[in-house]
């Protein structure tokens, strides 16, 4: 199927018509074949549904008036963002105007003045939608879960209604949280901050502003260079910082149809270390220990080069019989450089955690007497918490614990522990394999006018 192309001829044959001044007879005006395009480039920001496209194409000019016709029928283009301009020549060649034609909705038509004849590239930008990405990741250890294959690919989706044929594709990751700069650029500006509804003028006030704000974000990213890869060779993506977001850059080309998808591989770490580590949250996970794989984004995990967009993460296991074991699947958020990853892989039934509270006292009773009674209105209570691990699996664990424990009270251990917020306690027990770790505590919980504030007061074990 020939791919649709948004600057079409102009006359019944839909062709490019490039005349000489609109004083010469029908007879003379000659109609030229429309090249391909030379270049197109697609930057897609997701999160706003909004694409910038720059295309160039070589059209042939002659000495005095020629015309040009644009048409974005049956596609997303936003119409008043569209762009022209001369990438040769510019000193002789004249944008007089552009007019809407009425008869002809979904085209316009540019009035061009130039004093060059010959041949010219001309570059033609504008805004469109429906162009996305998506990323997803592959992680797959080895059979002793010591060391993982990481990968990462994009997936570009075009609904746009427009083919894209042998593009350049630059991916934008993060936020440029248009609405704040709208809003800004209109206290800038000194006039009322436009809404993004159809109310009178105001409607193209935001679409104006809107434009404004997305090619100054934009703006950065015409510094990234993709150099063209080998004919044989994986597509690279180069990762470029933008003030506010990152760039991905898809090296060479790409053809994306309307209605189709590309998946294009972004990100590769073999042989990356990374960690398995248990947690104990009760108030997250629920009752059982939870497994998890940790590792970070960086040089020593053999990433690092930019931060990672959001994805679907899909864990697998080797099981060194020629065969995957799917492990778990996790979304996760923008994963900034040097910031940890990790995937819950959910409970483990080789890991057993229990806690027995025993001995409870109460002491240090304070009385109140009023209107000749006595009664107590404050005490504390002791009470000793022990919490075990077992460990069946053959290779020693590490388990993170965490327990909120309400009121004001006192927390004393024998081993080494943290407070994770003011109410939340925090341990990290090494369980050999095949055996067990006790975890001991005592807990003194002040009642009535014995309590003070709603905390956890970490003491020394005497």
């Amino acid at each position: 199927m020939t791919p649709l192309t948004t600057i079409r001829f102009w006359l019944p044959t839909l062709a490019l018509c490039l005349a000489w001044s609109t004083t010469a007879p029908a007879a003379n005006v000659d109609l030229t074949t429309l090249p391909r395009r030379a270049t197109v480039q697609l930057t897609i920001y997701n999160s706003e549904d909004i694409t910038l496209v720059r295309e160039t194409r070589f059209i042939t000019l002659k000495k005095g008036a020629n015309k040009l016709q644009f048409s974005w029928a049956g596609t997303l283009i936003d119409p008043s963002s569209v762009e022209f301009r001369a990438l040769e020549h510019a000193a002789e060649i004249d944008l007089t105007d552009t007019v809407f034609p009425g008869q002809k909705p979904q085209h316009l038509i540019w009035n061009i003045n130039s004093q060059f004849e010959g041949q010219v590239p001309v570059e033609v930008t504008y805004f469109t939608s429906g162009l996305s990405w998506q990323m997803d990741y592959v992680a797959i250890t080895d059979p002793e879960e010591a060391t993982m294959q990481f990968t990462g690919h994009v997936r570009v989706s075009n609904n746009s209604g427009e083919e894209y044929e042998n593009a350049q594709i630059r991916l934008i990751v993060g936020t440029i949280n248009l609405v704040e700069k709208i809003a800004d650029l209109a206290r800038r500006r000194g006039i009322p901050v436009p809404q993004p509804v159809a109310d009178g003028g105001k409607r193209e006030e935001w679409n104006r502003m809107r434009r404004d704000v997305a090619n100054e974000a934009f703006g950065q990213a015409e510094l990234a260079a993709a150099a063209p890869a080998g004919a044989m060779a994986p597509k690279a993506i180069v990762k470029e910082g933008l003030s506010e977001s990152f760039m991905f850059s898809v090296a060479g080309t790409e053809t994306i149809p309307n209605g189709w998808s590309k998946r294009m591989r972004a990100v590769k770490a073999d042989n990356a270390k990374f960690e398995i580590v248990y947690r104990m949250r009760a108030h997250q996970y629920g009752p059982r220990p939870v497994r998890f794989y940790t590792w970070r984004n960086d040089d020593e995990h053999k990433l690092g080069d930019s931060p990672l967009p959001d994805g679907l993460v899909r864990v697998f296991r080797d099981t060194g019989r020629d065969g995957l074991s799917f492990l778990s699947q996790q979304q996760i958020r923008y994963v900034p450089i040097k910031a940890e990853i990790e995937v819950n892989l959910g409970p483990d039934d080789l890991v057993v955690y229990e806690s027995v509270r025993s001995d409870t006292e109460r002491l240090n009773f304070h009385f109140n007497w009023a209107g000749g009674k006595e009664w107590v209105d404050g005490w504390d209570e002791r009470t000793k918490w022990t919490d075990t691990i077992r460990n069946y699996r053959t290779k020693p664990i590490k388990l993170e614990l965490r327990r909120i424990w309400d009121g004001d009270l006192d927390y004393e251990s024998d081993t080494p522990t943290k407070l994770f917020d003011y109410r939340t306690a925090e341990v990290t027990l090494d369980v050999p394999a095949l055996g067990k770790v006790a975890y001991p505590a005592t807990i003194l919980l002040h009642q009535g006018v014995n309590a003070k504030q709603q905390r956890i007061n970490l003491k020394e074990k005497r």
